[in-house]
């Protein structure tokens, strides 16, 4: 036992190790925000970078004689173990500076950041030096398109077994698919569309009417479909139109699977996003999403002009169905079918291979096919009757993985809701908060509604949050194989 356990282990904490390393130089940002500033969060940045680099210098020499080529479970060890890493090694900044928080609140922040949830434990946001709110803002930049997909695309450590690492990180249902020969190539290709769009997303911003500082910051939480914002009134800070649908075509934009933006560049088309079902389905959803939430507003007159009603009922339904989660007015005030709607629509309607969480969309597509599929078969027992979803033949281990899935998913969430409720939380803000936690959608209702926020959880809230947000962005079954006899077996 004990021999497997360093054969798993060992190669596995030699990655982490060169992973740590990067982390910290990711820190160098903030500190340097805090230098131009002549901020007082200059000393703990620098001993954030010192303790991180640190750590991951000495797991990477102590384990480098044990370093092999990953294989398929190296990679859902790696992915676990570098995220709860991760997190830990990048709440320490806002543990040295923010000393008056608790740690329950500063760990959350930090998996909130990272899993591009969102949802913040932190109140006052708009006090915050601006060195913490660049760093609150990058982690969810870097978690976006996934630490490890990162690791993959600049470092040669991870090697050849590096496909094992990025198809357990990748929330591409269709992981076996590849867009280049090499995985390290198709990692470089994701990420050079990503940080190229980011530097349109930044520009949009600055020409919307942010400063520099704002633009970075915003962009970094809406390609990440994150959410997280500078300001405790989220991007209603600003009540721009104009600001609002840059975030409205980015939003939309991070929300494609982006295997298909790649397609688009590598093709000069965009015929790819037309043939997508996927793709399809995600333009139409949020087009009959905002016609709905529209009509209801307008029944409703919650507001004076139709300018405004069709500008926040769009703006809050491309944010929430993509599990962005900024907020530009109080929809737990609109009628509560609305809120409701969001949030059931916000854990399903992202695209596979976007930066957003949830469900996925092509796993509802595949499960509505099927079950029509079921009907015909009925009807004609002996017809030879094929599951496909555009150019994809669905399988029956797919499928019954699909329903595995939603299975574990809707057990995570009844648990986790009685813990809640056992801490002494009202039933809506307990299983709307589980629902938007393992969603990465962020704000729920009730006590954690569009207007609020976390920082006045309890504990077990707080803890049981963010394992939810951890599990929701690995999409469960990369965390809890871990749990599995078969998995340590040699």
């Amino acid at each position: 036992m004990f021999r497997t356990l360093r054969h798993l282990l060992l190669p596995v904490l030699n990655a982490l190790g060169a992973l740590l390393v990067m982390l910290s130089l990711t820190m160098i940002v903030p500190l340097g925000i805090a230098y131009r500033d002549n901020e007082a969060t200059i000393l703990g940045f620098a001993t954030s970078i010192a303790i991180t680099a640190g750590a991951g210098l000495t797991l990477f020499f102590l384990t480098r004689r044990k370093k092999r080529e990953l294989e398929a479970r190296d990679g859902f060890l790696l992915v676990t173990l570098s995220w709860l890493a991760v997190a830990f090694f990048s709440s320490i900044p806002f543990y040295l500076l923010l000393p008056n928080i608790s740690y329950n609140n500063l760990f959350f922040e930090a998996v909130s950041c990272l899993t591009t949830t969102g949802a913040t434990a932190l109140n006052n946001l708009n006090e915050l030096p601006i060195s913490i709110n660049y760093w609150r803002c990058l982690l969810s930049w870097l978690g976006g398109m996934g630490i490890l997909v990162l690791a993959v695309a600049i470092l040669p450590l991870l090697g050849v077994g590096g496909s094992q690492v990025f198809k357990a990180e990748n929330t591409n249902l269709f992981k076996d698919s590849k867009l280049t020969p090499r995985i390290a190539d198709t990692a470089k290709a994701l990420y050079s569309i990503y940080v190229a769009f980011s530097v349109l997303c930044v520009l949009g911003y600055n020409w919307a009417g942010m400063n520099w500082d704002e633009a970075f910051m915003f962009m970094f939480t809406t390609m990440s479909l994150s959410g997280i914002s500078p300001y405790d009134m989220s991007i209603g800070h600003f009540n721009s139109s104009a600001i609002e649908m840059v975030a409205v075509l980015f939003i939309i934009f991070s929300g494609f699977n982006f295997s298909l933006h790649f397609m688009a560049w590598r093709q000069r088309s965009i015929l790819s996003y037309f043939t997508d079902s996927e793709a399809r389905a995600w333009i139409m959803i949020l087009v009959v999403g905002t016609a709905i939430v529209y009509g209801i507003l307008a029944i409703n007159g919650t507001y004076l002009t139709w300018e405004t009603t069709l500008r926040h009922a769009l703006f809050s339904v491309v944010s929430i169905f993509s599990t962005t989660g900024y907020v530009s007015a109080d929809f737990a005030s609109w009628p509560p079918v609305i809120g409701a709607l969001l949030l059931f629509c916000g854990l399903f309607a992202s695209c596979s291979g976007s930066t957003g969480g949830g469900v996925k969309l092509i796993r509802v597509l595949i499960l509505i096919k099927h079950g029509f599929l079921t009907l015909e078969k009925l009807i004609r027992p002996r017809a030879y009757l094929p599951l496909r979803v555009g150019n994809q033949n669905i399988t029956d281990s797919l499928v019954l993985n699909i329903f595995s899935f939603l299975s574990l998913h809707l057990l995570v969430v009844s648990i986790c809701t009685f813990i809640i409720l056992a801490s002494g939380v009202d039933f809506v803000t307990a299983f709307s908060s589980v629902w938007a936690c393992i969603g990465n959608i962020g704000p729920g209702l009730g006590d954690v509604g569009p207007m609020n926020n976390y920082a006045w959880c309890n504990p077990v809230h707080l803890w049981v949050g963010a394992f939810c947000m951890f599990v929701g962005r690995l999409e469960l079954f990369t965390v809890f194989v871990l749990f599995s006899r078969s998995f340590w077996r040699t």
